[in-house]
């Protein structure tokens, strides 16, 4: 079997459904390949923030996803011990998403892929990605694949590497990646409701322990721990019971929502990492979501910008299909618009994450001394939210960013 399209993207998740459903509307051909045989159905914690509900809503999604979860304002930042050290307020952004709102992302994702196939939108579930087929010049002109245990090509325009850190597609694009690996690793899932958490979220912080309390919906709220070095291995042998003690001893709002967790399945164990790529486009190629970068999950951000992203390539393959124009120099564009945003909300994450998790006493203090400042200054806040929240209009600096660190007064 060989066919003939526009636009092949290689992986199917969220930001790939996306940018297909939008490049359908435009009459451009369309085929998303994914190794997996279907959506993954075991729910896990989604948290959009407002870049991300701003995507959501350019897709006709907006009231639907919100039927999904509890909108919240306020985002606490407690120590161990309970004591709070910031209230951030989104009710201080000047956007029409400020807040954030915790779903469940298999629910997200199974709405995108209804939207896209009822568009007509075409997925190969169980394809798996084996190389890029080149024309005589050296120049991608498609893939093969490998689905059902036999190979088969597709053809294609452009050919965008949507299949995650670990991108085979990147490899073969030759970009040059910067891998930075966390030693703390975390364990998420999803427990029962927690009362007295009405538009408000929590986060627990203290050397090498993080733990986030999120509101999913009436019935769930999404956990998030921190757990140093530890392997899951490790977590499992000393027993459910004891990983119950560990986050309740810290936050007792949550005894009741463990009540029930009975079993591991409940929970995603993963070793972070920052994954800076330096080139996102070459001639008939691209990058989208965490083949493009992966960031550190206390930032709450990867998706969100990646559903950005899927829209500005969505405008640019536009473009370039009107000229008939791959080339890396059309695709700029793209890398143009969106990696700015990448690169300074990923340093953030990256910075407020080491403040937060480091042993060492001289850098927790400066992130002690870091969000008193924030409590204190509103403006301070502000410009700190903004690019928490992946909305600022223009790249901070030096000093803003050593003021928000808590280095300058």
């Amino acid at each position: 079997m060989e066919q003939d399209v526009d636009v092949v993207v290689v992986g199917a998740g969220i930001p790939s459904l996306a940018l297909a459903t939008v490049l359908r509307d435009q009459g451009i051909r369309t085929i998303l390949l994914d190794a997996r045989r279907d959506v993954d159905s075991v729910p896990r914690g989604l948290t959009l923030q407002p870049n991300g509900l701003d995507a959501v809503d350019q897709l006709g999604l907006l009231d639907d996803t919100l039927k999904l979860g509890k909108p919240v304002q306020v985002f606490e930042i407690r120590d161990w011990t309970g004591n709070l050290l910031l209230e951030a307020d989104y009710g201080l952004l000047d956007d029409p998403h400020n807040y954030l709102i915790t779903i469940n992302g298999t629910e997200l994702e199974l709405m995108l892929r209804y939207q896209a196939e009822r568009k007509g939108v075409e997925v190969l579930w169980g394809a798996r990605f084996k190389e890029l087929v080149r024309d005589t010049s050296g120049k991608p002109s498609g893939v093969v694949i490998e689905n059902n245990n036999a190979e088969s090509r597709i053809s294609a325009r452009l050919v965008v590497g949507a299949d995650g850190g670990q991108s085979r597609v990147r490899a073969a694009m030759g970009s040059k990646v910067r891998v930075h690996k966390y030693e703390d690793s975390f364990i998420v899932g999803l427990v029962g409701p927690v009362s007295g958490l009405e538009g408000h979220a929590r986060q627990y912080q203290a050397p090498h322990h993080m733990l986030g309390v999120m509101p999913l919906a009436e019935e769930a709220t999404f956990v998030h721990h921190c757990v140093g070095p530890r392997s899951f291995d490790e977590l499992k042998n000393s027993g459910l019971a004891s990983f119950r003690a560990e986050i309740t001893s810290t936050a007792p709002e949550l005894e009741q929502a463990f009540s029930n967790v009975e079993a591991w399945n409940r929970f995603g164990y993963f070793m972070p990492s920052y994954v800076r790529v330096d080139d996102w486009v070459s001639d008939n190629m691209a990058l989208l979501g965490d083949s493009a970068h992966t960031l550190h999950p206390h930032s709450g951000q990867g998706l969100n910008l990646s559903l950005q992203d899927a829209l500005a390539l969505a405008r640019v393959i536009q473009q370039c299909h009107q000229i008939n124009d791959y080339s890396a120099t059309a695709l700029r564009a793209y890398q143009a618009e969106r990696k700015l945003v990448s690169d300074v909300v990923g340093e953030h994450a990256h910075y407020s994450a080491t403040y937060a998790l480091s042993g060492n006493w001289l850098v927790q203090r400066l992130n002690r001394r870091a969000l008193k400042r924030l409590q204190k200054n509103r403006e301070l806040l502000k410009t700190t939210l903004e690019i928490t929240a992946g909305v600022f209009k223009k790249k901070p600096g030096i000093v803003q960013l050593a003021r928000i660190g808590g280095i300058l007064p």
